[in-house]
């Protein structure tokens, strides 16, 4: 892999890191390198520092989120990208199912409330639009309990790694729960914004 974020900051590659150190290196480098005080140098320079100060922001973009951060590992690790595998993770199929079922019916509900024609028809879908926000507070709680225990599941992996047992399969499996996790995230959140916005 030719991009090796941990290796921009100085960081031994594992699956956990120390948020703070990170911010702090993060903070000293862009610091040293930012373009604005490189504009009066040669434009070989200049094009250096700027694709250094880009690099920068991309590697803490990807070391600060899990999901991209485990995914960095088992690149670097193996040398190639995880199989693309659809295969649901190990005891999330609950999770799986209520995810989809409320964002089919989400989208039913913005379908009749698009072709209510008066206030009184979108007046009497309120009722539901409560229903739908109260399941989804619910769905969200759970997401955050699991994701809750992902990350006591990352800092046991975390620990076996540095430990010198580099198990791909265990990292594999908890990149792959974070990026359910992720996703799951963000269709609720489409969801939430489209009941605000209304639209």
């Amino acid at each position: 892999m030719s991009f090796n974020p941990f290796a921009l900051f100085d960081l031994e590659p594992a699956p956990a890191l120390d948020a703070d150190a990170l911010k702090e290196r993060f903070a000293r480098l862009t610091a040293e390198t930012h373009p604005d005080k490189f504009q009066q140098a040669p434009e070989a320079e200049r094009i250096a520092v700027e694709t250094r100060y880009a690099d920068l922001n991309r590697a803490y973009q990807t070391l600060t989120d899990p999901r991209q951060r485990l995914l960095a590992l088992y690149e670097h690790a193996k040398g190639e990208k995880p199989r693309d595998v659809q295969r649901i993770p190990p005891g999330t199929m609950d999770l799986f199912v209520e995810v989809g079922q409320l964002c089919r019916d989400f989208d039913q509900f913005f379908e009749r409330k698009r072709a209510a024609g008066g206030a009184l028809e979108r007046a009497a879908l309120m009722g539901e639009e409560l229903t739908l926000q109260e399941t989804l507070m619910s769905l969200r709680g759970k997401l955050e309990k699991w994701g809750a225990a992902l990350e006591e599941d990352l800092t046991a992996l975390d620990t076996r790694w540095r430990g010198g047992e580099k198990d791909l399969a265990a990292l594999e499996a908890v990149y792959r729960k974070y990026s359910y996790l992720s996703r799951w995230r963000q269709q609720l959140e489409e969801r939430e914004i489209a009941l605000l916005t209304g639209e």
